[in-house]
């Protein structure tokens, strides 16, 4: 009975102990967190008591509460990315504290940052890419436009109107047509800013100036832009060399085809400057009816060369008369002429 009568005080001293200490820790702090110029709201602000566990974010509102907070003195600190960090010491008595925040905006200092990118490389670049040596496009090129001589590459397919790879030519890369390919010339877009595509009809015999082509599939590297989802093919021209020299090339081929090549290259003058000009024409009458071309162009680069840096300029241009041949022919005509141009029209020309 007396074990009885000295538990029950006891309990009853205990009970009063833990209540008091929770109690104690039954205060909270809450406010609003704002933009000091507008009045905005801030989502996401972070709020905490340093030296403690306890911390918060504001929410949609810019609201925030906290909960559990034992009585005393705290340093209250409110941050959030793009203003001024901000603290307040508080002191915690009464059940609620009401503390409130206007942010102010600045700006945050930083180093420089530099975004540079580069031509993929094996192994190092995470983008499948097809490099095509100027070895490799000597014993390929004859006089097509450079569509038709990068089609062997995986997942390009590139087709022309006349059916022999001159004049009015068009690629696609893994089904996208050359308007969601970003074409490169030395780093430098080469896609129509109107409507994205690439006039390869003004660019005739343009492989004859070429040192390497490179072709992205998928999405490319950050150089090429927003629209190469399709691909990227990255066109640069050939090296000036330190030779001096003329070089005079003519050839022909079927559906009277003919090209005329006069290229003179300066060589290295003075050890500072060098010197490359072309100048082309090709002619040909199409494998389909009525698909004749007759274009010319010229490219011209100039370079100069000092001990720490090389300025090179390059200048190309050509014309074209073309006649149409972009519209299809139904099954049955093709049945009985492969050949056969459904503009009939002689002066439909471009």
């Amino acid at each position: 009975m007396a074990y009885r009568r000295f538990l029950l005080p006891a309990a009853l001293f205990l009970l009063l102990v833990f209540s008091a200490a929770a109690f104690a820790a039954d205060h909270r702090i809450e406010g609003t967190v704002t933009d000091s110029q507008t009045g905005q709201p801030l989502v996401g602000a972070n709020i905490f008591l340093e030296g403690t566990t306890i911390g918060t974010t504001s929410d949609a509102n810019g609201h925030y509460v906290l909960t559990g907070v034992p009585a005393g003195r705290y340093t209250l600190t409110v941050s959030y990315l793009g203003y001024r960090l901000e603290k307040r010491t508080v002191v915690v008595s009464a059940p609620t504290l009401t503390v409130n925040f206007a942010l102010t905006p600045v700006v945050l200092p930083g180093q420089e940052v530099i975004v540079t990118a580069t031509r993929a490389k094996f192994r190092e670049t995470p983008v499948p890419f097809t490099n095509i040596s100027r070895g490799e496009l000597q014993q390929r090129y004859w006089a097509q436009d450079i569509p038709m001589l990068i089609a062997t590459a995986p997942s390009v397919y590139a087709y022309s109107d006349a059916g022999n790879g001159i004049g009015y030519s068009y690629l696609k890369i893994r089904g996208f047509d050359q308007r969601r390919v970003n074409v490169m010339l030395n780093g430098i877009p080469l896609n129509d800013p109107e409507d994205h595509n690439v006039y390869w009809v003004d660019m005739p015999d343009f492989a004859a100036s070429v040192q390497d082509i490179q072709i992205q599939r998928g999405a490319g590297t950050s150089i090429y832009g927003s629209s190469s989802f399709g691909g990227s093919v990255n066109i640069v021209t050939s090296e000036l060399t330190s030779e001096r020299g003329l070089k005079i090339v003519s050839g022909a081929g079927s559906y009277d085809t003919r090209k005329f090549t006069a290229q003179f290259n300066s060589g290295l003058v003075n050890n500072t400057y060098a010197l490359t000009a072309r100048y082309s024409r090709v002619l040909s009458d199409g494998y389909r009816e009525r698909s004749n071309v007759d274009l010319w162009s010229y490219f011209l680069s100039a370079a100069r060369y000092t001990a720490n840096t090389t300025t090179q300029i390059n200048i190309y241009g050509g014309q074209e008369i073309t006649h149409a041949a972009w519209d299809g022919s139904p099954e049955d005509v093709l049945k009985v002429n492969h050949r056969d141009n459904p503009i009939t029209y002689p002066n439909t020309i471009d």
